[in-house]
């Protein structure tokens, strides 16, 4: 009987589903297609998933730049195939190498990648790459299907008295940052480039930036692991946009189109580069940040890297399966280490184990143990300091597999105690590093314009292929070219 109400339960749902999809026109291909979503419910949901990119990521503080991108970004939205949505473009405090796009109009990217674009033209390209996800509507059919099983686990969920529907703003931001398939990605690629073309732009020079990526990947792969991720790279991918670029060229007529390479290497002078405020910064086992004032420890032998949302670190046990991390969360009122592991429990579902107090740094911590299990069904122990600092609170998490615990627990507890809070003074000696923009003067070479800023002209090749040169020919006096900071690092 059970089973039979179930299939009943079921079969309502579908049919609600059938009542609520409708059929719309896409308005790239201009074919029908299954849209349970209106525009007005896609902005809204747009508007409540940027609230979390902001508060993850960041917005670059700098407002001179976001402007000069969003105008860019405008340009692209006027010529789009739906101009009549509000989009928005920024930029976000992240030093790694990506940009991607929220349903709604939001469209985002990384000050890390704007550092490696070398004309208003490129940046155009990928701004409108991104715009072109929003009008294909990608992300809405992604989450549609991701939300088309949360509907039939509901009937599920209903019949068997579990959890119900995740509601689609809280999926939105997930389904954004994960891989679009081959499809989408050509096709946003044929409209971005479509679209830069109409806002007067060069867009041969999309396919100069995708080669760069190329090449990177091959010599600092690192760097563009991010932005594969969710943009995968292929080679037919740069075979397309050249082919549409020379046929828009050919277009053209003879038009002046924008490349406008100094403009936009200017706009650049002084872009942090590498770990922000943020960020945070690693030497050999310590992580100190600047923004938040505080540092802590990994024990010797440990892996230790960023992680990347804003003042998060992660660090592994190398041979065991020990795992800790220090998470950030800007709070909207002063609270309690106590008030502070209440509020995430009641997000995460984690329920207490046991609980004791500690001083931490000369503030009062509330140390808690959950138990819980993995995606795959692997009991694990979780054990959290909470610690506040007035409208910050800051959680260092231990996580095994239950059964290690309690062999665990030292390595834990030494992570958790190194946790101290900076002085301001201590805080201002943590160095944050800007690019420089050089004008190339008379007899300039890569080679001299490396030693002048690296003391050696053994970083020529790096300078050259940095600002997307290929030969010394490139060199002409009055050009604008980015010079990266040295890193003090690891």
């Amino acid at each position: 009987m059970r089973f039979r109400r179930s299939i009943a339960l079921l079969m309502i749902i579908l049919s609600v589903m059938a009542m609520i999809w409708g059929c719309a026109v896409n308005p790239v291909t201009q074919k029908p297609e299954i849209m349970i979503y209106s525009d007005a419910a896609e902005v809204e949901m747009g508007r409540k998933a940027h609230l979390e990119v902001t508060r993850q990521y960041g917005e670059y503080e700098d407002p001179k730049l976001q402007r000069f991108v969003n105008d860019i970004g405008q340009s692209i939205a006027k010529v789009s195939h739906r101009p009549t949505i509000q989009y928005q473009y920024m930029v976000l405090d992240k030093q790694f190498i990506n940009a991607f796009a929220l349903p709604g109009g939001y469209v985002y990217i990384t000050r890390g990648l704007l550092a490696h674009l070398n004309s208003e033209a490129e940046l155009a390209g990928v701004l409108g790459h991104e715009t072109g996800h929003i009008t294909g509507r990608h992300g809405m059919k992604r989450l549609q299907k991701a939300m088309a099983s949360q509907f039939i686990l509901a009937g599920v969920a209903i019949a068997t008295e579990s959890s119900g529907i995740v509601q689609g703003s809280s999926i939105l931001l997930t389904a954004a940052l994960q891989t679009y398939s081959r499809r989408d990605e050509h096709q946003a690629d044929e409209i971005g480039t479509l679209y830069a073309f109409k806002a007067g732009y060069d867009s041969k020079e999309s396919t100069g930036f995708l080669k760069t990526l190329k090449k990177m990947d091959k010599t600092t792969p690192s760097a563009v692991e991010i932005i594969f991720r969710t943009h995968p790279l292929t080679e037919d991918r740069i075979e397309r946009v050249n082919a549409q670029s020379h046929e828009l060229s050919q277009q053209s007529r003879g038009a002046d189109l924008k490349i406008r390479s100094s403009e936009y290497i200017s706009q650049l002078d002084g872009l942090v580069f590498g770990p922000g405020e943020k960020d945070g910064i690693i030497q050999e086992n310590i992580y100190r940040n600047k923004f938040y004032r505080f540092s802590i420890s990994a024990p010797a032998g440990w892996k230790i890297k960023r992680g990347e949302a804003v003042g998060s670190v992660m660090m592994k046990h190398p041979t065991k399966e020990y795992y800790c991390q220090m998470l950030v969360s800007e709070l909207e009122s002063e609270r309690t280490s106590d008030q502070f592991a209440q509020s995430f429990e009641a997000k995460s579902g984690l329920k207490r184990v046991s609980v004791s107090q500690m001083t931490i740094s000369g503030s009062e911590a509330l140390f808690a143990l959950y138990y819980t299990k993995s995606r795959e069904g692997i009991p694990l122990a979780v054990e959290i300091a909470y610690v506040v600092r007035k409208k910050t609170g800051f959680m260092v998490v231990g996580i095994t597999q239950a059964p290690y615990f309690d062999q665990a627990k030292p390595s834990f507890r030494k992570v958790m105690s190194s946790f101290r809070f900076l002085t301001k003074a201590e805080a201002e000696r943590i160095p944050i590093y800007r690019l420089k923009v050089y004008t190339v003067k008379e007899g300039d070479t890569y080679r001299s314009i490396s030693k002048r800023f690296y003391g050696t002209p053994t970083r020529a090749g790096e300078i050259m292929e940095f600002n997307g040169m290929t030969d010394e020919s490139s060199l002409r006096p009055g050009m604008k070219l980015k010079i990266k900071p040295t890193i003090k690092e690891g």
